[in-house]
């Protein structure tokens, strides 16, 4: 049986790791900011994945320093600079959310964590109103928005195993930025030794890679010269398809999870947050 967990969320976000080989840490303030709801994440997990991975985890099993902190909602494309310390600024006044991956010997499980939203008018016609209590209680506050699965090897979240199949060492002060226009997934935006973000790097490859291919580094096949990437697409129409923002972190190709979106918007785009999480089994 296959689980599936849906969620609402106004963020446009993903809701949606490690190497041996890597400077840049992603974890930033993962501890401090995840630690209260440690028990929600267990629960969460074993409700959904125990049988999956074998055994129902512990506290002991969330490790924060593997986490992944991701940025959304801020177009950094519209950003008059590509020095990485203003930019890394505009984003940090902006919204982010977190990916913890949880690996036990059965395979792992990444929950993404992010913030409660308020209610949009759209939303409050979708919820009953004790539903509507439930999200609103946890207005400001770290809740578990998605659980996801992923077997023994299956590496698809790891963000850092993407970036540095293009290159060796991850430089401090990259950033992990999701739901950017034309970019279906997270980038890593890589500064230089100057601080400026030279590089821009797709963790799952693009629907649309023929069009941009010419913005491609010499030196690596998926590593685009920032400044080039940046123009391109502030240069395309605002009715252009190309550009809706992306998922931000999670594709609906990922295992184990769907996301239920509001009328109109787009996959992880929708009018509110389910603070509660439900599950369904569906035959595989």
């Amino acid at each position: 049986m296959k689980k599936i967990v849906m969620f609402m969320s106004s963020l446009a976000m993903a809701m949606v790791f490690s190497a041996t080989a890597f400077a840049a840490g992603f974890a930033a303030d993962a501890e401090s900011e995840l630690s209260g709801i440690t028990d929600e994440i267990v629960t969460a997990v074993n409700e959904l994945y125990a049988d999956e991975i074998g055994r129902e985890i512990t506290a002991a099993d969330v490790d924060y320093d593997k986490a992944y902190k991701v940025y959304v909602d801020t177009d950094v494309f519209k950003l008059a600079t590509n020095d990485a310390a203003e930019i890394e600024q505009a984003l940090q006044a902006g919204n982010h959310i977190y990916k913890v991956p949880i690996t036990t010997a059965g395979g792992t499980v990444v929950v993404n964590v992010q913030k409660g939203q308020p209610l949009s008018d759209n939303a409050q016609s979708l919820l009953t109103e004790q539903e509507q209590q439930e999200v609103l209680s946890k207005v400001g506050e770290w809740v578990v928005s998605v659980v996801t699965f992923y077997e023994t090897g299956d590496t698809r979240y790891a963000y850092d195993v993407s970036i540095q199949k293009e290159i060796s060492e991850i430089p401090e002060g990259t950033m992990l930025v999701g739901s950017l226009p034309y970019f279906q997934d997270v980038v890593g935006l890589i500064p230089n030794d100057n601080g400026e973000v030279k590089s821009l790097i797709p963790t799952t490859a693009l629907k649309n890679e023929a069009a941009v291919r010419t913005y491609r580094s010499a030196s690596a096949s998926n590593v685009y010269e920032y400044e080039q990437i940046k123009a391109y697409i502030n240069a395309l129409p605002l009715g252009d398809p190309e550009m809706n923002a992306g998922t931000g972190g999670l594709t609906s190709n990922d295992p184990g999870h769907l996301f239920a979106a509001s009328t109109g918007a787009i996959l992880l785009c929708a009018a509110a947050l389910f603070a509660i999480y439900r599950k369904t089994k569906t035959a595989k």
